[in-house]
This record gives structure tokens, C-alpha cells and sequence, in this order.
């Protein structure tokens, strides 16, 4: 018997509170509906409706292509503030396609992340203002060039252009694509912040931290539920961190630093798989740990370990880790 509540609606306040992640709101309310005893609102997406989708992202890169190969036989012939003019018309044709997109979407639907036709439009508005978000950054990353600035501030501006622009574009339509693009541009802000500062020193750790703090903010974005897709955010923030930790590792610089950076990674993550029960936690944790223990012995012993105790080392690792990770997922789910 029907309770009178529409899952729609439930859905949708779940959503808003962070306690179901917006690009999963579909199959949620698929699972909602019969305990509710009404008939499923919103099944798997319609044939036509994904090719739809599918042929707007054909006929965007069709579109990109064209441009591309035209500009590429053209713009060393075009005047510096020609290809400017030309990047930011772009991006302020990207943005104002992905805003109507999402217009669309908003009237179609009173709660337009709650449908899947809304998530369809969500996802394509998403492609179009992360790519405005692009073209923003290269138009202004041309535009410094014809100054007296440095390459650091250049791509540093450059990056923040793309960051805020991202942001943006997040806001009005959140998706894995959005999210993407803002880390990638938070990301490349470091190293061209650090260097803009001028430092003298060479050494790859100030980034490496960097870098680790980077993915840490991400990671308690995600558990707070400042990004829509949380596993999503948890997944980069994790890549993010565990990156910032093995640059020392992979640079050859500091490699001690980035061992430790490294369990330390590995460590916090199985600690935040403990609180959230999140995967990319434990994937993270066990990654780590198998990195770590073998780089380390390798270290330490050099030639006298050999390749096959190097490899003997990470299997043994590898194996430890996994049954300490599935040691967790136990604890967890018993929990």
C-alpha cells in the first residue's frame, strides 16, 4: 500500500542532507519505491536517452577536432591577442551552453538532480563548463606570456583561472568531471606557487608536503560532504596524497621523507576506512603499505636483496596488506 510519499521527494532530501551522493539519486529512488508501495519512478535510463547523450559527446569532440585541426595550421599566424580573444570567446561559449543546459534541466524538473534525464543534463553541462574552465586558463595563460611575468606566474595564474572557473561550473552542475578538473588545477598551482616564491632551495619535499596536504583538504571536503560525489573526492584526494608522498621516492631526493610520507598515507587511510567504511580508503592504505615496505628494503640492502627479494618483499607486502585490509572490512562490517 502506497504511503503517500513520493521517493522521489525522500531521495531528494537525502541527497541535500550528504547522505546520498547526487550521481546515485536514480538507482536510489529505484530501491526507494517499493518500500514505499508505490511502482519504481525511475528505472535504468532509456535507450534513446543514453544515446542522446552519447551523441552530444560525439558531436562535441567532432566539434573540438574540427576546431583543433583548423587552429592548429592557424595560430602561429594569428597575433597573441587574437588567440586570446579566441580562447576566452570559447570559454564564454562553453559557460553559457553548460548554463543553459543546466536552465533546461532546472525547468524540466523541480529537483533536476533527482531524475536521471536531469543527471544526463547535469553530466553534459559538467563536460561543457569544465572545458570552459580550460580554454579560460590557456587565454589567460597567453594573455601573461605577453607580459613581463615568470613561467611560475603564468601557470600559476593560469591554474587559478581554471580552478575558480571550475568551482563555478561545479556549482551549477556537480559531477566527477567537474571535480576532476578542480584538483587538476589545484594541483598544478603548486608547483608553479612554490615556485613564484623563488626559493633557493632544489629540494622536491616542500612540493611532496604540498602535494600531501593537497589530497588531505580533499579527503575531509569529501567526509564532509562539500562535493556531491564522495567516493568520488575520496578517490582523489587519496591519488593526490599518495602522490605528494611518492615524488621524493621517484625524484630520488629525500627518499626517507618519502618513505614515511608514504606509511604515513598508507596508515591515515586504513584509520579513515575505520570512521568512513569507504574503499578508496582501504585501496589507498593497502597501495601504499605495498609500496613503501619493498622501496625501503631496496634501500636499505641495495644489490645484496636482489631483484627477486625486492619482488619477493612486495608480494609478501602486498599479501599482508590485503589481509589486513580484509581484516578491517571485517571489524567494520560487524561493526
Amino acid at each position: 500500500m502506497s504511503t503517500g510519499v513520493s521517493p522521489r521527494s525522500v531521495v531528494a532530501a537525502l541527497v541535500d542532507r550528504g547522505l546520498v551522493a547526487a550521481d546515485r539519486s536514480a538507482e536510489a529512488v529505484a530501491v526507494v519505491s517499493p518500500l514505499l508501495g508505490v511502482e519504481t519512478e525511475l528505472g535504468p535510463a532509456p535507450v534513446r536517452r543514453r544515446l542522446a547523450e552519447v551523441a552530444g559527446y560525439v558531436g562535441a569532440a567532432l566539434v573540438v577536432g574540427a576546431a583543433v585541426l583548423f587552429l592548429s595550421t592557424t595560430w602561429d599566424d594569428l597575433g597573441a591577442w587574437a588567440q586570446v580573444a579566441l580562447l576566452l570567446g570559447s570559454a564564454m561559449v562553453l559557460a553559457g551552453a553548460g548554463a543553459a543546459v543546466v536552465l533546461t534541466a532546472q525547468s524540466r524538473s523541480g529537483v533536476a538532480r533527482a531524475g536521471a534525464a536531469g543527471a544526463v543534463r547535469r553530466r553534459l553541462a559538467s563536460v561543457l563548463l569544465t572545458g570552459a574552465a580550460a580554454c579560460a586558463a590557456f587565454g589567460v595563460g597567453v594573455a601573461v606570456a605577453e607580459t613581463s611575468a615568470s613561467v611560475e606566474v603564468t601557470v600559476l595564474l593560469a591554474a587559478t583561472t581554471a580552478l575558480v572557473v571550475a568551482l563555478v561550473g561545479y556549482r551549477l552542475a556537480p559531477s566527477a568531471v567537474g571535480q576532476l578538473g578542480a584538483a587538476a588545477a589545484a594541483f598544478l598551482m603548486l608547483p608553479s606557487g612554490l615556485g613564484a616564491l623563488r626559493s633557493d632551495t632544489q629540494s622536491i619535499v616542500p612540493l611532496a608536503l604540498a602535494v600531501v596536504v593537497l589530497g588531505g583538504i580533499w579527503v575531509v571536503a569529501a567526509e564532509r560532504r562539500w562535493w556531491h560525489e564522495v567516493d568520488a573526492a575520496r578517490g582523489f584526494g587519496c591519488l593526490l596524497a599518495l602522490v605528494g608522498a611518492q615524488m621524493p621516492v621517484v625524484a630520488g631526493d629525500d627518499v626517507w621523507v618519502g618513505y614515511l610520507l608514504t606509511a604515513a598515507v598508507a596508515l591515515a587511510a586504513f584509520g579513515g576506512y575505520l570512521v568512513s567504511r569507504a574503499w578508496p580508503h582501504l585501496a589507498t592504505g593497502v597501495i601504499g603499505l605495498t609500496l613503501v615496505v619493498p622501496e625501503a628494503l631496496h634501500d636499505l640492502y641495495g644489490e645484496s636483496l636482489g631483484a627477486a627479494g625486492v619482488l619477493l618483499a612486495a608480494g609478501v607486502t602486498l599479501l599482508v596488506a590485503a589481509l589486513l585490509g580484509l581484516r578491517l572490512r571485517h571489524e567494520v562490517t560487524r561493526a
